[in-house]
């Protein structure tokens, strides 16, 4: 955790152990952790953790359970909120996304790429029975999506292990998880310049998902990855390509002409 940041003399050494001991609770879905393992992880005594998790649980930002192990509180989800809607996210874009809710009768979302994971930065629901659980601000490993893969295929092979290369939980979700990293390369390969991917209960085993590239146009670079998810048993594979497929593609081409750089939605 001592790992050496630019212009790190500057560095506020008890700001960013807080910071960083809420992190830990984003690795490997973990929900709650005890004093002992948070000031392992953190590579400092289990007094000064103490002291981190007392300010943190005093300002509501960590709570402790019936056990004594801790865990993120509510006023977490307030930052979340406040970045989500720092991101003006254009009605424009917005009614596309809309439309193709409409059009297909799924879930619609946007995701970005952060590190290692996807994050999930706006969710529409489907206007029937279903409810999608992928809200904003929910994060997934990138290696194991079609989404993460769209996304990693606009980094070179070179950028791609470069983020993975201290990269070591390859969780097997089904036969078509890459389990290391040159079967992410190779999986990352087969989607560059496609106009989707389509991933049929290979992630959840009970959902499809299918998304395709949003770019900016003026680079030709991958900003943002669209993406639609539905129950497997709501279409048939015919119904998808022949109706599902073609919409979600134009519904990204649109926002890809809508989009402008700088305008961060």
């Amino acid at each position: 955790m001592s790992e050496s940041l630019p212009d790190d003399k500057y560095m506020v050494n008890s700001l960013k152990n807080g910071l960083l001991l809420m992190e830990l609770f984003n690795k490997n879905e973990i929900v709650e952790m005890s004093l002992s393992e948070i000031a392992t992880q953190l590579g400092i005594n289990k007094s000064s953790a103490y002291r981190l998790l007392f300010t943190l649980e005093q300002m509501g930002y960590i709570k402790k359970d019936h056990n004594k192990n801790y865990m993120l509180d509510i006023k977490v989800v307030d930052l979340s909120h406040s970045y989500l809607t720092s991101i003006s996210f254009k009605q424009e874009a917005y009614a596309v996304m809309e439309q193709l809710r409409d059009d297909t009768g799924t879930a619609v979302h946007l995701f970005t790429l952060d590190g290692t994971e996807i994050v999930n930065l706006q969710n529409i629901q489907p206007l029937g029975s279903f409810t999608s659980n992928i809200l904003p601000g929910l994060r997934w490993p990138a290696y194991a999506t079609v989404i993460g893969q769209m996304l990693l295929s606009d980094l070179s092979d070179e950028e791609v292990k470069k983020r993975f290369d201290d990269f070591s939980d390859w969780k097997v979700y089904s036969d078509a998880t890459p389990k290391n990293l040159d079967e992410l390369l190779q999986a990352v390969k087969r989607a560059r310049g496609k106009s989707h991917l389509t991933s049929w209960q290979k992630f959840n085993n009970d959902m499809v998902a299918c998304t395709a590239p949003i770019k900016d146009l003026s680079s030709n670079k991958m900003v943002y990855a669209l993406s639609i998810s539905f129950p497997a048993q709501a279409f048939s594979l015919e119904h998808f390509e022949q109706h599902i497929t073609p919409a979600i593609v134009d519904a990204a081409n649109t926002l890809s002409k809508i989009y402008k750089p700088g305008s961060n939605w």
